[in-house]
C-alpha cells in the first residue's frame, strides 16, 4: 500500500561509460535528464533508498514537535515522542491513505483530517472513529510505518526505505563533519525555497563544478573569492570544495562547500552556514530549499537582523543567477543538436564522481 514496485534499472544508465579517466570521459547522455523511466528509477533507487535530510534538528527539538513533507510522492513526517525519541513515519493513514499531518507545529497525537483515525506519538493506532467491528483487526498492525532517523549537525537525516537500515550515515558524513558539527551553536535565521525548471541533477552538477562557472556566472562573488586557491577533494559518497576569500564581511577569510550524495550542500563562509537541499519534482522541475543559519560565537552572542538581511539578499542574487544557467542547461538539453559533453580535467572532478555513484546505484 505505501510503495509502489521498484522501477527497473534503465538501460540508458549504462550508456553513461565509467571506465575512462576524467580527461578521456563523456558525459551523461541527455537522456539521463529528460527520461521519466530514469525519473523513475530515481524516485526508488536514489531517493528512497539513501539518507536524506528531512527537516532540521531545532524544529523537533520538544515533545510533539512535528514537521512534514514530501519526497517525490513519498509523503513523511517526524515526530519527537514524549519519550525523547525523534521517530520518522510514512504520513500516510492505514485506513484510506490520506496524509495524517500538514505542515509542521506541535500535537499530542497524530490524528487524520479525513476519517479521524488517530495515533501515538509512537506511531501505533489508538483509536478508529465509527470503524464497528472489524474481522481479523489487530491495531497493533496498522500503526503507522516507520523508517530510520538520525540526528545530525543541524539536520534530521531520514531512510524512507521501510525496512532497511541504509548505509553508515555518520561514516559518510566524516569527511564533511567539520563544516556543520558545531550544531549547538548555529542559529537558523530564514529558509527560502526556489522552484527551477530543470532537472535536480542539473543543479547539483552546477554546484560541483569546482567554481568553473563562478568568473563568468557569478561576478560579484568571485571578487571576494581567490580563485587560485580553490581545491576539490572527492570522498566515496561526499566532495568538499575550498576556496580562500578576501576577507570581507560576508565570506571572511575563506569558504568551504560540502556535499552528500545524493542531494544535499552545506556552504560555510564566515559566521553563516547555508544549506540546500535539492528535491526532484518533475523530470525537468526541481525545488531547492535554502536555510540560513549564523554561528553565535562568531557574533558574539548577537545576530543583526540588517546584517542577516544582507547576507541572505548577497546568496539569493547568486541563487538567481544559478537558476538562469540551470534552466538554460535544460532546455539545450532537449536540442536535437546536443552530443555527449567533456569534463573539465581540471576542476570537475567531483561532478565526474557524482556520475559515477550515479552509475553504480543500485548494483549489488
Amino acid at each position: 500500500m505505501l510503495h509502489r514496485l521498484p522501477a527497473p534499472r534503465p538501460d540508458l544508465l549504462d550508456a553513461f561509460d565509467s571506465m575512462p579517466p576524467l580527461a578521456a570521459a563523456l558525459t551523461p547522455p541527455a537522456s539521463w535528464y529528460l527520461e521519466p523511466k530514469m525519473f523513475a528509477w530515481e524516485r526508488h533507487e536514489i531517493f528512497e533508498r539513501n539518507w536524506l535530510p528531512l527537516a532540521r534538528r531545532d524544529q523537533v527539538a520538544e515533545t510533539g514537535d512535528f514537521v512534514t513533507g514530501d519526497v517525490i510522492g513519498n509523503p513523511y513526517v517526524v515526530v519527537r515522542g514524549g519519550d525523547g525519541v525523534l521517530r520518522g513515519f510514512h504520513n500516510v493513514c492505514r485506513h484510506h491513505a490520506a496524509e495524517v499531518m500538514r505542515g509542521s507545529g506541535r500535537c499530542r497525537e497524530l490524528r487524520c483530517g479525513y476519517h479521524g483515525w488517530t495515533y501515538g506519538l509512537d506511531g501505533g493506532l489508538r483509536r478508529t472513529p465509527q470503524a464497528g467491528p472489524l474481522a481479523d483487526f489487530d491495531r497493533a498492525d496498522y500503526g503507522l510505518v516507520a523508517f530510520p532517523v538520525e540526528e545530525w549537525g543541524p539536520f534530521v537525516f531520514g531512510h524512507l526505505a521501510a525496512g532497511e537500515a541504509g548505509r553508515d550515515l555518520a561514516g559518510d558524513l566524516a569527511p564533511i563533519a567539520d563544516v556543520a558539527t558545531d550544531a549547538a551553536r548555529l542559529q537558523w535565521v530564514e529558509g527560502r525555497e526556489y522552484v527551477m525548471r530543470c532537472n535536480w541533477k542539473v543543479f547539483v552538477e552546477n554546484s560541483l563544478d569546482g567554481g568553473y562557472h563562478v568568473p563568468y556566472l557569478h561576478r560579484s562573488l568571485a571578487r571576494g573569492l581567490s580563485l587560485e586557491r580553490y581545491k576539490t577533494t572527492v570522498f566515496d559518497r561526499a566532495s568538499v570544495q575550498r576556496c580562500g576569500a578576501r576577507g570581507d564581511d560576508r565570506l571572511g577569510d575563506s569558504v568551504n562547500y560540502a556535499w552528500l550524495f545524493p542531494n544535499l550542500f552545506l556552504n560555510r563562509y564566515g559566521a553563516v552556514l547555508d544549506t540546500n537541499v535539492v528535491l526532484p519534482l518533475e523530470p525537468d522541475r526541481c525545488l531547492v530549499r535554502f536555510d540560513w543559519y549564523v554561528d553565535v560565537d562568531q557574533t558574539g552572542g548577537e545576530v543583526d537582523p540588517l546584517w542577516v538581511k544582507e547576507i541572505v539578499e548577497a546568496s539569493d542574487q547568486i541563487q538567481q543567477e544559478d537558476v538562469l544557467a540551470c534552466e538554460s542547461v535544460q532546455r539545450g538539453l532537449g536540442s536535437s543538436a546536443v552530443r555527449r559533453g567533456r569534463y573539465s580535467a581540471e576542476l570537475e572532478g567531483a561532478v565526474h564522481a557524482f556520475h559515477l555513484m550515479m552509475h553504480r546505484a543500485g548494483r549489488p
